[in-house]
């Protein structure tokens, strides 16, 4: 995930010095623009929305989706009520059974007259060039890549990467899912079987459902991203590329649908009380204030003057800087800088509770990031800040719906909650990569159930059988702790793990992770 295996192309690049410097730019596009479509008044979305018991207008509704396969479900859900419009922009687009329901249900909603729009970042995206192009084909698909690379031959696509690391290094880190501009979904998942637990990697994730003027908010930023020069129609980028037929597709989806339906999952998905109370009309939503915070494009755009300038983090750091008395954060790669433990170490000053859930060695799928969070667990610990760490087998622990037999946990999620009253859920870690060089986005939400909600998952997630606490022992020496057991080296991690973790830490790589 991420950009792991592009950090040793980053450092050939660093010895290559001016190499990037020739790097091939954007094609060149006419294409118009294009915006959100104004909410339908009929449709199951808006007939949704007006059986609601909200007076004032402006608040929004909120579900919490903690569980994969609800999350799951929501998002074919809301494909499937769609009337107008549908909106994906996504890091992350894999070519397996998630990414082939979704783009069955996309294809279906494109043949009744919905207009779907994609938006994908070049490097996330795993769907073959000619799937993105048969896509793109159809009438009422459209499908953007964000800063691809220029070079789409399988044979001169690494290349092409090295040479053009000095532009292709800003992501579009988004996760953004919007029906008929009314319903949205975003959070920390992209679109794939690990972030569903329906591989043998189980993401920990969250995202939040919203309902109403939030997802106008939503909307508005998707355009800004749509109609960036960064963001490249797939019909420029793939003039050439042999093109598969739609009807050949749809066959293939349908094919790969009929065998899903018979899954356990798939099944359990559908008899679920989530989708029925959610087509039905029936879904608890908490109602109240929210506001959709983003980067602007122009922030990974490398011939932008505000390019890595850190928006919504700084937006974030003003909010941390006002808590009171209790702060939980979830993120799954952890690299705080001198800053950021000096920044939270003053919440602490002020009298607050700090908690932080990342991932252990044992559970991190990126060890270039571990190897740099490690040496902030001692400063955290010494200020004050409670810290956990993902047990491997968190995965196992009485969540029903997960249907691969032998999943190992690892933590996607990225989370705050500030003082129990307000909360937020995005795209973005506490790391450079999220800080400076990626676009990221998410919702704050003002409602105080909601981040009750959101604080006992926390508790959850770091009780003794799901995570290690850190504390201090003699000499400042790390201990490990869960379930009346203590270690004094990286829990359930191989000698492997553990030696890869410190050779990358010797890399000067810190901020590219």
């Amino acid at each position: 995930m991420r950009l792991t295996k592009y950090v040793v192309v980053g450092s050939v690049c660093a010895l290559l010095g001016g190499l990037t410097a020739c790097a091939t730019p954007l094609p060149k596009h006419d294409m118009p623009a294009s915006y959100a479509v104004e909410v339908p008044d009929q449709g199951s979305l808006s007939a949704y929305m007006r059986q609601q018991p909200v007076d004032d207008l402006q608040m929004s509704g909120f579900h919490l989706l903690d569980r994969g396969v609800d999350a799951l479900s929501a998002r074919l859900q809301l494909i499937d009520m769609a009337q107008t419009s549908i909106d994906l922009q996504y890091y992350i687009y894999s070519g397996d059974v998630t990414g082939g329901l979704i783009a069955d249900r996309l294809l279906a909603a494109a043949d009744r007259g919905v207009r779907v729009r994609i938006l994908l970042d070049d490097i996330g995206n795993s769907m073959s060039d000619k799937a993105v192009a048969t896509l793109d084909r159809h009438t009422n698909i459209e499908l953007r890549l964000f800063n691809p690379v220029s070079v789409r031959n399988k044979w001169f696509k690494l290349p092409s990467k090295i040479v053009e690391f000095g532009r292709i290094n800003n992501r579009m880190h988004n996760k953004l899912m919007v029906s008929d501009n009314l319903a949205m979904i975003t959070g920390g998942r992209n679109i794939g079987d690990e972030y569903y637990a329906l591989s043998e990697l189980d993401f920990q994730d969250v995202d939040l459902l919203g309902i109403g003027p939030i997802s106008r908010e939503a909307s508005a930023s998707f355009d800004a991203f749509w109609n960036s020069p960064n963001a490249i129609p797939a019909s420029v980028i793939y003039a050439n590329a042999k093109q598969g037929t739609l009807n050949r597709m749809r066959k293939g989806l349908a094919f790969h649908r009929d065998k899903q339906a018979q899954r356990p999952y798939i099944q359990a998905m559908e008899k679920e009380s989530f989708s029925r109370d959610l087509i039905e009309g029936r879904l608890k939503l908490y109602w109240g204030h929210a506001d959709w915070l983003a980067d602007p494009p122009v922030k990974a755009d490398a011939q932008s003057e505000h390019n890595e300038v850190p928006y919504l983090a700084r937006i974030l750091a003003n909010h941390l800087r006002d808590v009171q008395s209790e702060l939980l954060i979830k993120s799954a790669y952890l690299i705080p800088g001198d800053r950021g433990v000096e920044l939270l170490g003053r919440v602490v000053e002020q009298g607050a509770d700090v908690s932080m859930l990342t991932n252990s060695l044992a559970t991190t799928d990126v060890l270039a990031v571990h190897s740099s969070y490690a040496a902030y667990r001692i400063p955290m610990l010494k200020k004050g800040i409670r810290l956990w760490e993902l047990q491997p087998m968190a995965a196992k622990q009485e969540r029903p719906n997960t249907f691969i037999g032998e999943s190992v946990a690892s933590l996607h999620a990225k989370s705050f909650v500030f003082d129990r009253y307000k909360l937020f859920v995005g795209s973005i870690n506490l790391d450079p990569r999220s800080i400076t060089l990626n676009t990221e986005a998410g919702v704050m939400v003002y409602q105080k159930d909601l981040a009750i909600r959101m604080a006992d998952l926390f508790q959850a997630w770091t009780a003794d059988d799901y995570a290690f606490e850190l504390r201090l022992g003699e000499g400042d020496r790390l201990q490990w702790h869960a379930e009346g057991r203590q270690w004094n080296s990286e829990p359930e991690a191989s000698r492997a793990r553990r030696f890869m973790a410190w050779m990358l830490n010797w890399l000067p790589i810190e901020d590219q992770l």
